[in-house]
């Protein structure tokens, strides 16, 4: 059966008033930045920023990747006139260089991963009941992640209101 100009125009009207009433009660969300971008984050990011085996590591990191970018010049300014076992030395103590960069770079990530992790387990409690009750309050009928949305209109993203809520529940609770 072909369609006919009529049949299209109704199509037409179905779809937009369907994405119309679909996207009513739809809203987005990024519940990781919710959660890292309330003041209780910022102060647990702040504390490891200012521990001292946090403090040594980074500082230790520089250093390395200093004495390794040192190296790396003093082996290209100097490469013609070593020999081949002073240029196996040279590379060795390069490599051994980057390898203490690449574990000291790791052993950072790792704690500011865990860090993130301890802040986003401590406050889910938190953000679950503040997202039920923002879900009543505005008759949500659907809450996406941005992951899960090719475009959104900003106005449909409530990140920042369920952050400025988590604060005020926080202060309330540490009162």
């Amino acid at each position: 059966m072909p369609m006919n100009n009529t049949n299209i125009f109704f199509l037409i009207l179905l779809s937009i008033f369907s994405l119309n009433a679909f996207s009513e009660g739809t809203f987005v969300l990024n519940a990781e930045r919710a959660m890292l971008s309330t003041q209780f984050a910022q102060n647990a990011f702040k504390e490891l920023e200012e521990d001292s085996d946090f403090i040594a590591d980074r500082e230790r990191l520089e250093l390395l990747q200093t004495e390794g970018q040192e190296l790396v010049e003093k082996f290209q300014q100097d490469a013609e006139t070593l020999s081949d076992e002073e240029k196996l030395d040279m590379q060795k103590k390069v490599q051994d260089k980057q390898n203490e960069v690449q574990f000291l770079a790791n052993k950072l990530q790792t704690k500011a991963q865990e860090a993130q992790q301890s802040i986003i387990n401590t406050l889910s409690p938190d953000f679950q009941r503040i997202l039920g009750e923002l879900i009543n309050a505005k008759s949500m009928d659907m809450v996406l992640s941005p992951q899960a949305a090719f475009y959104w209109d900003p106005d449909l993203d409530i990140t920042d209101e369920v952050t400025a809520l988590l604060d005020v529940a926080l202060a309330e609770e540490s009162e």
